[in-house]
Protein backbone atom coordinates (compact mmCIF):
# COMPACT_ATOMS: atom_id res chain seq x y z
CA UNK A 1 0.00 0.00 0.00
CA UNK A 2 1.29 3.39 -0.52
CA UNK A 3 1.52 6.68 1.73
CA UNK A 4 -0.97 9.22 1.41
CA UNK A 5 -0.21 10.90 3.92
CA UNK A 6 3.23 11.14 5.45
CA UNK A 7 4.39 14.01 8.39
CA UNK A 8 7.79 13.90 9.52
CA UNK A 9 8.89 15.82 12.60
CA UNK A 10 5.61 18.31 12.56
CA UNK A 11 6.02 21.15 14.84
CA UNK A 12 3.28 24.10 15.06
CA UNK A 13 3.74 27.23 17.69
CA UNK A 14 0.87 29.86 18.07
CA UNK A 15 2.15 33.20 19.15
CA UNK A 16 5.83 32.57 18.97
CA UNK A 17 5.42 30.53 22.16
CA UNK A 18 2.44 28.28 22.99
CA UNK A 19 3.61 24.55 20.94
CA UNK A 20 0.68 23.10 20.45
CA UNK A 21 2.21 19.76 18.68
CA UNK A 22 5.92 19.26 19.41
CA UNK A 23 7.66 16.97 16.44
CA UNK A 24 5.28 14.20 15.86
CA UNK A 25 5.86 11.40 13.19
CA UNK A 26 2.73 9.58 11.22
CA UNK A 27 1.98 7.87 8.30
CA UNK A 28 -1.28 6.70 6.80
CA UNK A 29 -1.60 3.94 3.62
CA UNK A 30 -3.71 3.94 1.13
CA UNK A 31 -7.05 2.65 2.40
CA UNK A 32 -6.99 2.87 6.07
CA UNK A 33 -8.56 4.81 8.66
CA UNK A 34 -6.22 6.47 11.39
CA UNK A 35 -8.18 7.77 14.51
CA UNK A 36 -6.64 10.53 16.53
CA UNK A 37 -8.26 10.56 20.10
CA UNK A 38 -6.85 12.68 23.29
CA UNK A 39 -8.57 15.33 25.67
CA UNK A 40 -8.83 18.44 24.40
CA UNK A 41 -6.65 21.19 23.44
CA UNK A 42 -4.29 17.64 22.81
CA UNK A 43 -3.29 19.43 18.79
CA UNK A 44 -5.76 16.48 17.57
CA UNK A 45 -7.83 19.65 14.98
CA UNK A 46 -4.65 21.43 14.29
CA UNK A 47 -2.92 18.23 12.96
CA UNK A 48 -5.95 18.45 10.20
CA UNK A 49 -5.81 22.44 9.97
CA UNK A 50 -2.17 21.96 8.91
CA UNK A 51 -2.35 19.28 6.62
CA UNK A 52 -5.76 21.30 4.48
CA UNK A 53 -3.73 24.27 4.88
CA UNK A 54 -5.84 26.14 7.05
CA UNK A 55 -2.86 26.33 9.31
CA UNK A 56 1.01 26.99 8.13
CA UNK A 57 3.02 24.38 10.21
CA UNK A 58 6.09 26.11 12.24
CA UNK A 59 8.93 22.99 11.11
CA UNK A 60 8.63 19.96 9.76
CA UNK A 61 6.95 18.00 6.71
CA UNK A 62 4.27 17.00 4.97
CA UNK A 63 3.82 14.45 2.38
CA UNK A 64 0.70 14.15 0.32
CA UNK A 65 0.01 11.07 -2.34
CA UNK A 66 3.95 11.72 -2.39
CA UNK A 67 3.93 14.91 -3.00
CA UNK A 68 5.86 17.75 -0.89
CA UNK A 69 3.49 20.17 0.83
CA UNK A 70 5.76 21.64 3.01
CA UNK A 71 9.44 20.26 4.30
CA UNK A 72 11.44 21.29 7.22
CA UNK A 73 9.03 24.18 7.30
CA UNK A 74 9.88 25.24 3.92
CA UNK A 75 6.42 25.32 1.44
CA UNK A 76 5.73 24.21 -2.36
CA UNK A 77 5.21 26.85 -4.29
CA UNK A 78 1.35 28.23 -4.86
CA UNK A 79 0.18 26.21 -8.10
CA UNK A 80 1.72 22.92 -6.18
CA UNK A 81 0.20 23.56 -2.98
CA UNK A 82 -3.13 24.15 -4.80
CA UNK A 83 -2.50 20.79 -6.32
CA UNK A 84 -2.17 18.99 -3.24
CA UNK A 85 -5.11 20.78 -1.84
CA UNK A 86 -7.63 18.90 -3.93
CA UNK A 87 -6.14 15.24 -2.92
CA UNK A 88 -7.94 15.65 0.57
CA UNK A 89 -10.97 16.90 1.91
CA UNK A 90 -11.79 18.46 5.04
CA UNK A 91 -15.57 17.72 7.07
CA UNK A 92 -16.37 20.20 9.39
CA UNK A 93 -18.03 19.51 12.90
CA UNK A 94 -20.00 22.49 12.51
CA UNK A 95 -21.00 21.98 8.85
CA UNK A 96 -19.66 24.94 7.12
CA UNK A 97 -22.62 25.30 4.52
CA UNK A 98 -23.28 28.16 3.25
CA UNK A 99 -26.62 29.41 4.46
CA UNK A 100 -27.95 31.27 1.10
CA UNK A 101 -27.42 28.58 -1.15
CA UNK A 102 -29.37 25.48 -0.89
CA UNK A 103 -28.31 21.66 -0.42
CA UNK A 104 -28.21 20.82 -4.34
CA UNK A 105 -25.64 24.13 -4.75
CA UNK A 106 -23.73 23.70 -1.30
CA UNK A 107 -22.52 20.83 -3.35
CA UNK A 108 -22.64 21.80 -7.03
CA UNK A 109 -21.05 25.17 -6.32
CA UNK A 110 -17.21 23.59 -5.39
CA UNK A 111 -17.39 21.42 -8.22
CA UNK A 112 -17.96 23.89 -11.11
CA UNK A 113 -15.03 26.44 -9.00
CA UNK A 114 -12.94 23.58 -8.03
CA UNK A 115 -12.92 20.97 -10.58
CA UNK A 116 -14.19 23.13 -13.61
CA UNK A 117 -17.00 20.52 -14.30
CA UNK A 118 -20.33 21.94 -16.15
CA UNK A 119 -23.69 22.37 -14.04
CA UNK A 120 -25.22 19.77 -15.46
CA UNK A 121 -22.63 17.24 -14.92
CA UNK A 122 -21.94 18.37 -11.54
CA UNK A 123 -25.91 17.94 -10.92
CA UNK A 124 -25.52 14.55 -11.46
CA UNK A 125 -22.74 13.86 -9.05
CA UNK A 126 -24.46 15.73 -6.44
CA UNK A 127 -27.64 14.04 -6.32
CA UNK A 128 -25.93 10.97 -7.04
CA UNK A 129 -24.20 11.83 -3.35
CA UNK A 130 -27.28 13.08 -1.94
CA UNK A 131 -29.19 9.90 -2.72
CA UNK A 132 -25.95 7.98 -0.97
CA UNK A 133 -26.54 10.12 1.95
CA UNK A 134 -30.33 9.24 2.34
CA UNK A 135 -30.96 12.86 1.45
CA UNK A 136 -33.03 12.38 -1.90
CA UNK A 137 -35.65 14.92 -1.95
CA UNK A 138 -33.86 17.62 -0.07
CA UNK A 139 -31.93 18.81 -2.86
CA UNK A 140 -33.91 22.85 -2.85
CA UNK A 141 -33.71 22.90 0.85
CA UNK A 142 -31.47 25.52 2.91
CA UNK A 143 -29.52 24.17 5.60
CA UNK A 144 -31.55 25.74 7.88
CA UNK A 145 -34.34 23.86 7.56
CA UNK A 146 -31.96 20.51 7.99
CA UNK A 147 -31.41 18.40 11.03
CA UNK A 148 -27.43 18.92 12.45
CA UNK A 149 -27.26 15.37 11.41
CA UNK A 150 -28.90 16.23 7.85
CA UNK A 151 -26.22 18.96 7.66
CA UNK A 152 -23.33 16.72 8.39
CA UNK A 153 -24.65 14.49 5.56
CA UNK A 154 -24.27 17.05 3.13
CA UNK A 155 -21.19 18.26 3.84
CA UNK A 156 -19.68 14.64 4.24
CA UNK A 157 -21.12 14.80 -0.05
CA UNK A 158 -19.67 18.50 -0.52
CA UNK A 159 -16.60 16.53 0.69
CA UNK A 160 -16.82 13.76 -1.64
CA UNK A 161 -18.09 15.58 -4.54
CA UNK A 162 -14.51 16.80 -4.80
CA UNK A 163 -13.31 13.10 -5.66
CA UNK A 164 -10.39 13.64 -2.63
CA UNK A 165 -7.47 11.07 -1.96
CA UNK A 166 -8.46 11.24 1.91
CA UNK A 167 -10.94 12.70 3.70
CA UNK A 168 -10.30 14.19 6.96
CA UNK A 169 -12.98 14.72 9.81
CA UNK A 170 -12.73 16.69 12.19
CA UNK A 171 -14.82 15.55 15.35
CA UNK A 172 -17.71 15.54 13.01
CA UNK A 173 -20.33 14.24 15.77
CA UNK A 174 -19.51 17.22 18.43
CA UNK A 175 -22.20 19.22 17.28
CA UNK A 176 -24.66 16.71 16.65
CA UNK A 177 -27.92 16.10 19.58
CA UNK A 178 -26.64 11.99 21.06
CA UNK A 179 -29.20 10.64 19.47
CA UNK A 180 -27.91 12.20 15.54
CA UNK A 181 -25.19 10.77 16.43
CA UNK A 182 -25.67 7.61 15.46
CA UNK A 183 -26.53 7.99 11.71
CA UNK A 184 -23.09 10.11 10.66
CA UNK A 185 -20.84 7.38 12.29
CA UNK A 186 -22.54 4.81 10.10
CA UNK A 187 -21.77 7.09 6.93
CA UNK A 188 -18.11 6.94 8.15
CA UNK A 189 -18.28 3.14 8.68
CA UNK A 190 -19.77 2.74 5.25
CA UNK A 191 -16.79 4.72 3.79
CA UNK A 192 -14.25 2.93 6.17
CA UNK A 193 -15.84 -0.40 4.41
CA UNK A 194 -15.57 0.78 0.69
CA UNK A 195 -11.52 1.80 1.61
CA UNK A 196 -12.19 5.29 1.90
CA UNK A 197 -8.10 6.77 3.13
CA UNK A 198 -9.64 8.61 6.08
CA UNK A 199 -8.12 10.36 9.26
CA UNK A 200 -10.82 10.82 11.71
CA UNK A 201 -10.57 12.68 15.22
CA UNK A 202 -13.19 11.72 17.31
CA UNK A 203 -14.38 11.37 21.06
CA UNK A 204 -16.39 8.81 20.03
CA UNK A 205 -13.96 5.94 21.86
CA UNK A 206 -15.90 2.85 20.18
CA UNK A 207 -16.72 4.10 16.99
CA UNK A 208 -12.77 4.90 17.17
CA UNK A 209 -12.38 1.17 17.43
CA UNK A 210 -14.86 -0.26 15.31
CA UNK A 211 -13.75 1.86 12.17
CA UNK A 212 -9.95 2.87 12.82
CA UNK A 213 -6.88 0.53 11.10
CA UNK A 214 -4.85 2.44 13.93
CA UNK A 215 -4.64 4.88 16.40
CA UNK A 216 -3.58 7.47 17.79
CA UNK A 217 -3.37 8.97 21.21
CA UNK A 218 -2.26 12.45 21.98
CA UNK A 219 -1.53 14.53 24.63
CA UNK A 220 0.00 17.96 25.31
CA UNK A 221 0.96 18.22 21.59
CA UNK A 222 3.00 14.67 21.28
CA UNK A 223 1.83 10.98 20.61
CA UNK A 224 1.77 9.15 24.18
CA UNK A 225 0.47 5.94 22.39
CA UNK A 226 -0.09 4.34 18.72
CA UNK A 227 -1.34 0.94 17.41
CA UNK A 228 -3.82 -0.79 16.62
CA UNK A 229 -7.47 -0.36 18.01
CA UNK A 230 -8.45 -3.39 20.15
CA UNK A 231 -5.10 -2.79 21.73
CA UNK A 232 -5.11 1.04 22.18
CA UNK A 233 -8.27 0.97 23.64
CA UNK A 234 -8.82 -2.35 25.21
CA UNK A 235 -5.12 -3.06 26.85
CA UNK A 236 -3.79 1.18 27.27
CA UNK A 237 -0.40 0.08 28.19
CA UNK A 238 0.21 4.30 29.55
CA UNK A 239 -0.97 5.89 32.96
CA UNK A 240 -2.03 8.67 30.66
CA UNK A 241 -4.21 6.68 28.31
CA UNK A 242 -5.37 4.30 31.21
CA UNK A 243 -6.63 7.89 33.11
CA UNK A 244 -8.27 9.50 29.80
CA UNK A 245 -10.13 6.10 28.77
CA UNK A 246 -11.63 6.49 32.54
CA UNK A 247 -13.91 9.09 31.81
CA UNK A 248 -15.91 6.89 28.78
CA UNK A 249 -18.05 3.99 29.94
CA UNK A 250 -18.40 2.57 26.54
CA UNK A 251 -14.33 1.18 25.17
Amino acid sequence: MDEIIKVENLKKTFNGSLEVIKGISFSVKRGEVLGIIGPSGSGKSTILRCISQLEQVTDGSIYICGEKLVENGLYADKKKKHEIALKSGLVFQNFNLFPHYSVLKNIVEPQIRVLKKNKAEAEDTARELLKRMGLSGKENNYPCELSGGQQQRVSIARALALKPQVLLFDEPTSALDPELTGEILAVIKELAEEKMTMVVVTHEMAFARDISSHIMFMDGGVIVEEGQPEEIINHPKTERMKAFLARFSAY
